[in-house]
């Protein structure tokens, strides 16, 4: 765990009691740090390491800060109210990850952010790192939260994954190395618009100093301009260009795509400047199995794959997806982002049909009219039966993916319950239809 012992004697509210708040308060309960913590959900939570009540309750005039969750708005839509009170009351308001920065001022620390493929990239360089003898910690908004990582040492270094809304409330964050994918439309109505997520992704670049590097994708205009900003600021810069994808990255599966090749780029940029070398990279990234629900083949039966990209939650990852293949049979749909499927047009070749679900389905179909077949179905089974069938009795075969270019919540719990229901139903049919299949 990261103990923040320079906030030793303080008092913190804690807004938000789901895995970030409690780590959070683990962290500073450690410290020697007076706890008073809140959830609007959950106000029978036992907490064995402060006190949870109403936020009207707590003693505001002792509050040294106020540490929120990630999916709690501080400014919009609307602030909670408990933030609000805090704003007015100039309360600093931080994130689980400032206190783990807090705990660690002098660890050497990696920052991956991008709308899409932060979590693949962020693991590969743990992987990678790993791989090599390196001690390392990986965490953040990808496995454990920051503040229950294990200290690496002063030799390792902290690699974290940062969505948007952490990186909005963590002004301590000055990295050693700062990787900003890409930014594309997501989570508009949380940022007041395009501009303010482009201002809370670019949070990342904000504490770097002349020794720091920042190392920046180029698959969009966003990112590409941040690299004038970056020099301007004498900060050493590295484009993420997919010439620069590191050979290992050839022999392994789970890193298909152009998109993926950009993704590799930079987590070959971030492991040199740790001082692994091309060995040790391309050895690294040749033994790297990706993560669920990020075009992961679950299923294969004679020449049809079934792949689970249900981390495509908007169009643009969708669109990479199904770059990354020939002869799909799509499954998408779900909660539509503002950017629906018109990122997918421009490789609709590759899809066969798009079976659609959901709540977006209409939409989805409208889009489509006139380039693709597609059908709708009443949820992920019958899509999921019906790819199957047209791929088997087409007779080549092809990939049936998942890449939903849509949120999960009129269905499911998150993204990773929809991929798993559909892991589930591509090991069923393989194992029940193979025979006749054969």
């Amino acid at each position: 765990m990261l103990v923040p012992h320079i906030m030793s004697g303080q008092t913190v509210g804690v807004l938000g009691l789901g895995s970030s708040g409690m780590a959070a308060a683990a962290s500073l309960y450690a410290a020697g740090v007076t706890i008073f913590a809140h959830d609007d959900n959950k106000a029978d939570t036992r907490l064995a390491n402060g006190t949870v009540m109403a936020w009207q309750d707590w003693p505001w005039q002792d509050l040294n800060a106020l540490v929120i969750s990630p999916g709690i708005p501080h400014l919009h839509p609307a602030p909670h109210p408990a933030a609000a009170h805090a704003a007015a009351k100039n309360i600093e308001i931080i994130s689980e990850v400032e206190i783990a920065l807090r705990a660690a001022p002098q660890a050497r620390i990696v920052v991956i952010t991008g709308t899409n493929g932060k979590s693949t990239t962020t693991a590969l360089v743990g992987h990678c790192l790993q791989q090599a003898g390196k001690a390392a910690a990986v965490g953040g908004n990808i496995g454990q939260a920051a503040c229950l990582l294990d200290d690496p040492g002063p030799d390792g270094v902290i690699v974290l994954e940062l969505s948007s809304y952490q990186l909005e409330t963590t002004p301590a964050l000055s990295p050693t190395i700062a990787v900003v994918l890409n930014i594309t439309p997501d989570h508009l109505d949380r940022h007041a618009g395009m501009a303010g997520y482009v201002a809370a992704k670019t949070r990342a670049l904000f504490g770097l100093r002349a020794e720091s590097t920042a190392i920046l994708g180029q698959s969009d205009d966003h990112v590409k301009q941040l690299a004038n900003t970056c020099r301007d600021r004498g900060i050493r810069t590295l484009l993420a260009t997919l010439d620069k994808a590191p050979a290992g990255r050839e022999n392994c599966l789970a890193l298909r795509g152009d998109h993926n090749a950009e993704n590799a780029a930079a987590a070959g940029l971030v492991l040199h400047c740790l001082g692994l070398d091309v060995d040790q990279i391309d050895h690294g990234m040749a033994s790297f199995v990706g993560l669920p629900h990020r075009l992961q083949t679950v299923a294969t039966i004679g020449p049809i794959s079934f792949v689970n990209d249900s981390k495509a939650t908007n169009g643009t990852a969708a669109a990479k997806a199904i770059a990354a293949f020939s002869h799909i049979y799509w499954v998408a749909g779900g909660l539509a982002k503002e950017d629906g499927v018109d990122a997918v047009m421009p490789h609709i070749r590759n899809v066969e049909k798009a079976y659609l679900i959901g709540n977006s389905a209409a939409a989805f179909a409208e889009t489509l009219h006139g380039h693709c077949p597609a059908g709708i179905y009443n949820n992920l089974h019958d899509a999921t039966h019906a790819a199957f069938d047209d791929a088997k009795d087409n007779g080549n075969g092809g990939t049936i993916l998942l890449a939903p270019a849509a949120a999960s919540f009129d269905q499911f719990d998150n993204f990773g319950a929809r991929g798993d229901a559909f892991c589930q139903l591509a090991r069923q049919l393989c194992s029940q239809k193979g025979e006749a299949y054969a």
